[in-house]
This record gives structure tokens, C-alpha cells and sequence, in this order.
């Protein structure tokens, strides 16, 4: 009888991580609303008193979801309630990053009025322009390399914009840098 009480003890210790575990990783409620584009839920937390830089188990904030997503109205949402234009994620990647990466410029524009730093590098050393390139987003390098984006500046490898919109095999962006001076 005692064996059985310890392994029935032993068995619930042992569930209480995963339990515990799909607690940490469920996502707040204004990350839900960024990635659901839930513009009304978003506004509600908002007026409740929620951070606009409530952050995921991987730093990525709310207005990094709406800039990812190509949600123009969520960013600017987010960015009048103090959302950071500069708040990184663990690797590094602040909103304008994951802006550079989507197709839609006037999220770029945002950001940029907003205060991000336009030169802002991830761990990798990558920058919004680098991600554009690498991405093929012709708007969005033609946006950043007039807003002042260096055009020369490298990763940690090596890599400048250049190099990176070679890889992506877009000759449209590869010229427009080219023009801008990069090598």
C-alpha cells in the first residue's frame, strides 16, 4: 500500500512541470491580440492600463508582431501608447527589423517617425536594410536608403546589403543599392 501511495505522489511531481511549462509559454493577451491583428482587443488592453512593450518568452514585443504582420493601423496603435521603436528582442531584431522583412513601407515610415534607429544591428550584426535586401522589399530599401540607412555598413560575417540582395537574386534591389553607393 505505501509502494502504491509513493508512485501515485511520484507521478503527480512528475506532471507539474508540464503543466507549469504550457503556463509560461501561453501567449499575454496583448501578444494574442498583435498576432491575431485584433485591433479592438488590442485597443481595450490599452485603455486598461496594459504595456504596449509587453513582451513574449522571446522578448518580441506586441509591436513587433503588428510590424511582422504588415499591420499598419496596430503599429501605429501601439506606437502612440509608448510602444518602444527601438525595443530589441533576444536576438537582437527591434520593430523596424521585422519591418524591413515585410513588403509594406508605410509600417517603415511609422517606425521611422517613431524614432527607430535606422542602423540598428541584431547579434548578427544584420541591419533593416540588410533584411530588406536579403528579403527582395524594392519599397522598403528605396525608403530606408533615403532615410539614411548606410549602405555599406557589414555583418558580422562580412556581408553588406549588397552581398545580401545578390543572394536574394533581385537585381531591382541590387541596383538600387548599387545607385546608393553600396559595393
Amino acid at each position: 500500500m505505501k509502494k502504491i501511495l509513493v508512485l501515485c505522489l511520484l507521478a503527480l511531481v512528475a506532471a507539474a512541470p508540464a503543466h507549469a511549462q504550457t503556463k509560461l509559454f501561453q501567449a499575454t493577451p496583448m501578444i494574442k491580440a498583435a498576432t491575431e491583428n485584433n485591433f479592438e482587443d488590442m485597443r481595450s488592453l490599452l485603455l486598461k492600463g496594459s504595456s504596449a512593450n509587453t513582451t513574449d518568452a522571446n522578448g518580441k514585443t506586441a509591436l513587433m508582431y503588428a510590424a511582422n504582420a504588415g499591420n499598419a493601423d496596430m503599429v501605429q496603435l501601439l506606437l502612440e501608447n509608448k510602444g518602444n521603436p527601438n525595443q530589441p528582442d533576444k536576438n537582437g531584431n527591434a520593430p523596424l527589423f521585422w519591418a524591413a522583412g515585410q513588403s509594406d513601407p508605410a509600417i517603415v515610415d511609422l517606425l521611422l517617425k517613431a524614432g527607430a534607429k535606422i542602423d540598428y544591428e541584431n547579434r548578427q550584426g544584420l541591419t533593416p536594410l540588410m533584411e530588406a535586401a536579403r528579403a527582395g522589399n524594392l519599397e522598403v530599401v528605396q525608403r530606408l536608403i533615403k532615410a539614411g540607412a548606410q549602405v555599406n555598413r557589414l555583418d558580422f560575417t562580412g556581408r553588406s546589403a549588397l552581398a545580401w540582395a545578390q543572394d536574394g537574386r533581385n537585381p531591382r534591389v541590387t541596383s538600387a543599392i548599387r545607385q546608393a553607393g553600396g559595393e
